[in-house]
């Protein structure tokens, strides 16, 4: 009997000292240091800026939910001021961490600047904006949405689908003056293919105060449609002036920053006006990623941007590239390579619903390569134009076509 006692007292001591190691691994856990490198200040501010604090409230709130595997989470994000030196002042110091993994925007054409870099340091990065060169040809940057480059050609094609006269239709574009937003002008080649004119091309300052000179010269080349690259702070100017001047020229959005565009512009400026939307917006509330950024959003406003929205997405993909690695390699040997992997083992992954599904491969690393058209109605509500189709990768088929 004494015996029989001595060995269940040592089977639970024993017990116990496993319970308690166990606890003690789980508790130490090592971190994994999420780093966000984005323009919080500075002219892109209004674009760019929810990015980052979307990239705050999300990691915050999926580590105070356990992390990764339990491990727990760290965010960093860093102000770059649309200014290239503190993009690369902030890879630098970040780069050669362990257990770090990094997302930029690409507004300020930083992300292209460095896109080399990535490749010879074997880090990935997450694009959260839409800069064609940066993931083409394919390299170390990950995307979520077609380039804006890209979105040019889908405007382009729903025109076309939809031209019933006998001439060629006439665009005109009416162009961010920043990389980003310059960049759809290498997709003028497919425009023109298609059987499009592009009959001006204009470039409006970032931060602009009146845009009447290079509107009335847009509207003396007679377009029959517009598409813009501007960001809200642009937006809310050439929509005013438009509307001062009596052009009615239906006119697109690269991103539909409808929000934004509503809280800053009287509805008789904006009514009609069209917008590219590669991810759900504030106005899909039933989707649930939709709702996720309603909840997170909540101390910061009542409506969280489009952008923000879409950057909650971001994370997601993020977090799945992470997780993804962390299954197949451990933590003690996660690093860009095993990330990278980890990013290629992405497919059709909706972030609850905010992208119509994103997959990476070798040779198509935008995320998604899906659009849809949506316009402002006459009373300020927001219907689809079309259901999401897909963008054409243009740079991958100017390669091809020897442009």
């Amino acid at each position: 009997m004494k015996a029989k006692r001595a060995i269940c007292f040592v089977t639970f001591l024993f017990m116990g000292i496993a319970l308690c190691f166990g606890n003690a691994i789980a508790a130490e856990k090592g971190p994994i240091h999420f780093v966000m490198v984005t323009d919080l200040t500075g002219p892109a501010h209004a674009q760019v800026g929810p990015q980052g604090w979307a990239a705050e409230d999300y990691i915050k709130w999926l580590d105070a939910k356990g992390g990764i595997n339990g491990h727990p989470l760290t965010i960093d994000v860093i102000d770059t001021k649309y200014q290239l030196p503190l993009i690369r002042t902030a890879y630098t110091r970040n780069k050669d961490r362990k257990h770090v993994t990094m997302s930029f925007d690409a507004i300020s054409g930083g992300i292209e600047a460095l896109k080399g870099q990535f490749i010879k340091d074997k880090i990935p990065v997450l694009m959260l904006t839409g800069h064609g060169p940066a993931v083409y040809p394919s390299g170390w940057v990950f995307a979520e949405i077609p380039p804006y480059d890209d979105m040019l050609c889908a405007y382009a094609d729903w025109i076309k689908k939809n031209w019933k006269e006998k001439r060629k239709p006439r665009l005109a574009l009416l162009l961010g003056d920043y990389a980003s937003g310059r960049s759809p002008e290498a997709a003028k080649w497919y425009v023109e293919k298609i059987g499009i004119d592009i009959v001006s091309v204009e470039y409006v300052p970032v931060l602009p105060t009146d845009t009447s000179d290079l509107l009335i010269r847009m509207r003396d080349a007679k377009p029959d449609f517009v598409f813009d690259t501007l960001m809200p702070d642009q937006c809310k100017v050439i929509l005013k002036d438009r509307f001062k001047l009596g052009i009615k020229i239906p006119q697109a959005n690269f991103v539909f920053n409808s929000d934004l565009i509503k809280a800053t512009v009287p509805l008789e400026a904006y009514a009609g006006y069209m917008g590219l939307q590669p991810s759900a917006s504030w106005w899909e509330k039933s989707i649930p990623g939709v709702e996720l950024a309603y909840e997170l959003h909540k101390n910061r406003g009542p409506i969280p941007t489009v952008t923000y929205i879409a950057a909650i997405g971001a994370c997601m993909v993020w977090v799945e590239a992470v997780k993804n690695a962390l299954d197949a390699v451990g933590y003690e040997k996660l690093d860009g390579q095993a990330i990278y992997d980890g990013y290629m083992k992405i497919k059709n992954f909706t972030a609850m619903g905010i992208f119509p599904g994103i997959s990476y491969s070798p040779g198509d690393q935008r995320g998604t390569n899906k659009v849809k058209i949506c316009k402002f109605n006459e009373d300020g509500s927001i219907a689809n134009l079309t259901d999401y189709f897909e963008a054409p990768h243009n740079l991958k088929l100017k390669a091809q076509e020897g442009k």
